[in-house]
Protein backbone atom coordinates (compact mmCIF):
# COMPACT_ATOMS: atom_id res chain seq x y z
CA UNK A 1 0.00 0.00 0.00
CA UNK A 2 3.03 2.59 1.01
CA UNK A 3 4.57 1.65 -2.04
CA UNK A 4 1.78 2.29 -4.43
CA UNK A 5 1.40 6.10 -3.04
CA UNK A 6 4.88 7.02 -2.80
CA UNK A 7 5.10 10.22 -4.77
CA UNK A 8 1.43 11.55 -4.41
CA UNK A 9 0.86 14.24 -3.41
CA UNK A 10 -2.24 15.62 -0.83
CA UNK A 11 -3.57 18.82 -2.06
CA UNK A 12 -5.13 20.74 0.92
CA UNK A 13 -7.17 23.58 0.26
CA UNK A 14 -6.47 26.65 1.44
CA UNK A 15 -8.75 27.90 4.46
CA UNK A 16 -10.26 31.75 3.78
CA UNK A 17 -7.74 33.34 6.79
CA UNK A 18 -4.56 31.95 4.29
CA UNK A 19 -6.58 33.50 1.71
CA UNK A 20 -7.18 37.13 3.41
CA UNK A 21 -3.57 36.78 4.85
CA UNK A 22 -2.07 35.98 1.27
CA UNK A 23 -3.95 39.14 0.06
CA UNK A 24 -2.90 41.30 2.73
CA UNK A 25 0.78 40.36 2.47
CA UNK A 26 0.93 40.72 -0.93
CA UNK A 27 -0.53 44.86 -0.92
CA UNK A 28 1.73 45.46 2.33
CA UNK A 29 4.51 44.22 0.35
CA UNK A 30 3.90 46.23 -2.82
CA UNK A 31 3.28 49.29 -0.59
CA UNK A 32 -0.41 48.99 -1.82
CA UNK A 33 -0.85 49.91 2.03
CA UNK A 34 1.42 51.88 3.65
CA UNK A 35 3.17 52.41 6.40
CA UNK A 36 1.16 53.38 9.04
CA UNK A 37 -2.07 52.12 7.77
CA UNK A 38 -4.47 51.14 9.94
CA UNK A 39 -6.75 48.37 8.95
CA UNK A 40 -10.01 47.23 11.06
CA UNK A 41 -11.80 43.93 11.37
CA UNK A 42 -14.85 45.09 10.53
CA UNK A 43 -13.81 47.74 7.30
CA UNK A 44 -11.86 44.03 5.30
CA UNK A 45 -14.56 41.58 6.44
CA UNK A 46 -17.10 43.64 4.45
CA UNK A 47 -14.68 44.94 1.76
CA UNK A 48 -13.47 41.18 0.88
CA UNK A 49 -17.20 39.68 1.50
CA UNK A 50 -15.66 37.16 4.80
CA UNK A 51 -16.74 36.75 7.99
CA UNK A 52 -14.68 39.07 10.87
CA UNK A 53 -13.06 35.56 12.06
CA UNK A 54 -10.75 34.86 9.09
CA UNK A 55 -9.78 38.30 9.14
CA UNK A 56 -8.52 38.28 12.75
CA UNK A 57 -6.48 35.17 11.93
CA UNK A 58 -5.28 36.52 9.29
CA UNK A 59 -4.04 39.86 11.42
CA UNK A 60 -2.35 37.60 13.67
CA UNK A 61 -0.30 36.08 11.15
CA UNK A 62 0.55 39.10 9.50
CA UNK A 63 1.58 40.48 13.21
CA UNK A 64 4.02 36.81 13.49
CA UNK A 65 5.77 38.22 10.16
CA UNK A 66 6.03 41.70 11.72
CA UNK A 67 4.15 43.39 8.87
CA UNK A 68 1.50 44.49 11.57
CA UNK A 69 0.98 45.42 14.86
CA UNK A 70 -1.71 45.78 17.46
CA UNK A 71 -3.32 49.43 18.10
CA UNK A 72 -5.30 50.24 21.41
CA UNK A 73 -7.90 51.89 19.11
CA UNK A 74 -8.49 48.32 17.32
CA UNK A 75 -7.18 46.91 14.46
CA UNK A 76 -4.04 46.60 13.18
CA UNK A 77 -1.61 49.13 11.82
CA UNK A 78 1.23 48.33 9.06
CA UNK A 79 4.48 48.53 10.84
CA UNK A 80 7.07 51.41 10.30
CA UNK A 81 10.03 50.73 7.74
CA UNK A 82 13.14 52.19 9.91
CA UNK A 83 16.88 52.59 9.39
CA UNK A 84 17.66 50.81 11.96
CA UNK A 85 15.73 47.74 10.66
CA UNK A 86 17.30 48.37 7.28
CA UNK A 87 21.06 49.00 8.30
CA UNK A 88 20.54 45.14 9.85
CA UNK A 89 18.88 43.46 7.47
CA UNK A 90 21.22 44.54 4.87
CA UNK A 91 24.23 43.52 7.07
CA UNK A 92 22.20 39.99 7.13
CA UNK A 93 21.54 39.99 3.79
CA UNK A 94 25.31 40.96 2.69
CA UNK A 95 26.86 38.22 4.76
CA UNK A 96 24.34 35.53 3.51
CA UNK A 97 24.33 36.18 0.20
CA UNK A 98 27.99 36.47 -0.01
CA UNK A 99 27.80 32.70 1.16
CA UNK A 100 25.52 31.83 -1.39
CA UNK A 101 27.00 33.08 -4.85
CA UNK A 102 30.66 31.18 -3.22
CA UNK A 103 28.92 27.97 -2.80
CA UNK A 104 26.51 28.67 -6.13
CA UNK A 105 29.71 29.55 -8.33
CA UNK A 106 30.64 25.89 -8.49
CA UNK A 107 26.93 24.16 -8.61
CA UNK A 108 25.23 26.46 -10.45
CA UNK A 109 24.01 24.48 -13.66
CA UNK A 110 23.36 25.79 -17.11
CA UNK A 111 19.94 26.15 -17.26
CA UNK A 112 19.90 28.19 -14.15
CA UNK A 113 22.71 30.68 -15.86
CA UNK A 114 20.18 30.80 -18.38
CA UNK A 115 17.24 31.74 -16.98
CA UNK A 116 19.61 34.38 -15.23
CA UNK A 117 20.00 35.98 -18.46
CA UNK A 118 16.64 36.06 -19.44
CA UNK A 119 15.72 37.63 -16.53
CA UNK A 120 18.57 40.27 -16.84
CA UNK A 121 17.57 40.57 -20.40
CA UNK A 122 14.19 41.60 -19.52
CA UNK A 123 14.95 44.16 -17.09
CA UNK A 124 17.57 45.68 -19.69
CA UNK A 125 14.22 45.90 -21.94
CA UNK A 126 12.64 47.93 -19.45
CA UNK A 127 15.41 50.50 -18.49
CA UNK A 128 15.63 51.11 -22.32
CA UNK A 129 12.23 51.47 -22.69
CA UNK A 130 12.10 53.81 -20.00
CA UNK A 131 15.00 56.02 -21.60
CA UNK A 132 12.65 56.40 -24.96
CA UNK A 133 9.82 57.76 -22.30
CA UNK A 134 7.92 55.24 -21.40
CA UNK A 135 6.78 54.25 -17.82
CA UNK A 136 7.95 51.36 -16.28
CA UNK A 137 6.45 48.51 -14.52
CA UNK A 138 8.50 48.90 -10.85
CA UNK A 139 6.45 46.35 -9.06
CA UNK A 140 7.65 43.63 -12.20
CA UNK A 141 11.15 45.14 -11.46
CA UNK A 142 11.05 44.09 -8.07
CA UNK A 143 9.64 40.67 -9.18
CA UNK A 144 12.34 40.23 -11.73
CA UNK A 145 14.95 41.26 -9.16
CA UNK A 146 13.40 38.81 -6.64
CA UNK A 147 13.63 36.23 -8.62
CA UNK A 148 17.22 37.24 -10.01
CA UNK A 149 18.54 36.81 -6.20
CA UNK A 150 16.53 33.76 -5.57
CA UNK A 151 17.93 31.37 -8.36
CA UNK A 152 21.18 32.38 -7.24
CA UNK A 153 20.54 31.19 -3.52
CA UNK A 154 18.51 28.30 -4.76
CA UNK A 155 21.58 27.22 -6.64
CA UNK A 156 23.78 26.71 -3.30
CA UNK A 157 21.64 23.84 -2.88
CA UNK A 158 21.76 24.69 0.76
CA UNK A 159 18.03 23.61 3.06
CA UNK A 160 19.60 25.57 5.87
CA UNK A 161 20.67 28.91 3.69
CA UNK A 162 17.53 28.77 2.55
CA UNK A 163 15.72 28.58 5.72
CA UNK A 164 17.72 30.98 7.11
CA UNK A 165 17.27 33.57 4.06
CA UNK A 166 13.60 32.79 4.47
CA UNK A 167 13.31 34.73 7.87
CA UNK A 168 14.83 38.15 6.90
CA UNK A 169 13.36 37.51 3.03
CA UNK A 170 10.21 39.53 4.27
CA UNK A 171 11.88 42.48 4.98
CA UNK A 172 14.01 42.50 1.92
CA UNK A 173 11.07 43.01 0.09
CA UNK A 174 9.33 45.33 2.22
CA UNK A 175 12.53 47.02 1.25
CA UNK A 176 13.25 46.42 -2.25
CA UNK A 177 10.92 48.56 -3.59
CA UNK A 178 12.36 51.52 -2.01
CA UNK A 179 15.75 50.88 -4.00
CA UNK A 180 14.11 50.77 -7.33
CA UNK A 181 12.21 54.50 -7.35
CA UNK A 182 15.74 55.72 -7.85
CA UNK A 183 16.40 55.77 -11.36
CA UNK A 184 20.30 55.70 -11.11
CA UNK A 185 20.03 52.60 -8.74
CA UNK A 186 17.89 51.46 -11.20
CA UNK A 187 20.76 50.96 -14.01
CA UNK A 188 23.47 50.14 -11.63
CA UNK A 189 21.29 47.38 -10.53
CA UNK A 190 20.71 45.58 -13.86
CA UNK A 191 24.71 46.41 -14.66
CA UNK A 192 25.29 44.70 -11.23
CA UNK A 193 23.49 41.98 -12.20
CA UNK A 194 24.84 41.18 -15.91
CA UNK A 195 28.64 41.01 -14.19
CA UNK A 196 27.22 38.97 -11.47
CA UNK A 197 26.44 36.13 -14.33
CA UNK A 198 30.05 36.51 -15.74
CA UNK A 199 31.54 36.12 -12.45
CA UNK A 200 29.19 32.80 -12.26
CA UNK A 201 30.22 31.75 -15.48
CA UNK A 202 33.86 32.40 -14.84
CA UNK A 203 33.72 30.52 -11.09
CA UNK A 204 35.20 34.01 -9.55
CA UNK A 205 34.12 33.42 -6.24
CA UNK A 206 36.58 36.53 -4.83
CA UNK A 207 34.96 39.23 -6.82
CA UNK A 208 31.58 37.66 -7.10
CA UNK A 209 31.62 38.35 -3.28
CA UNK A 210 33.26 41.81 -3.20
CA UNK A 211 30.19 42.70 -6.14
CA UNK A 212 27.82 40.78 -3.76
CA UNK A 213 28.61 43.09 -1.02
CA UNK A 214 29.11 46.15 -3.17
CA UNK A 215 25.39 45.37 -4.80
CA UNK A 216 23.93 44.84 -1.04
CA UNK A 217 25.30 48.33 0.08
CA UNK A 218 24.40 49.97 -2.82
CA UNK A 219 20.66 48.29 -2.16
CA UNK A 220 20.72 49.90 1.60
CA UNK A 221 21.77 53.76 0.39
CA UNK A 222 19.17 53.92 -2.29
CA UNK A 223 16.65 52.81 0.04
CA UNK A 224 18.03 54.84 3.01
CA UNK A 225 18.35 57.93 1.02
CA UNK A 226 14.46 57.06 -0.70
CA UNK A 227 12.95 56.85 3.19
CA UNK A 228 14.97 59.75 4.70
CA UNK A 229 13.37 62.11 1.50
CA UNK A 230 10.17 60.30 2.16
CA UNK A 231 10.29 61.64 5.83
CA UNK A 232 11.61 65.00 5.62
CA UNK A 233 8.06 65.93 3.36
Amino acid sequence: MCAELSGELVQTPRTIAEQVYDLLRKRILKQDLMPGERLLEVAVSESLKVSRTPVREAFRLLQQDGLVERIPQGGVRVTDLSLEELKEISALRAVLEMHAVEVACTKINKEEIEELERIVSLAEEMTIAESNGQKIDLAELSRLNTIFHDIICNAARSTYLNKILEIVRLPILRFRPFSLEDKKHRLRGVKEHTQMIELLKNGDKKKLKELTEKHVNDVSEAVANILAAKKNH
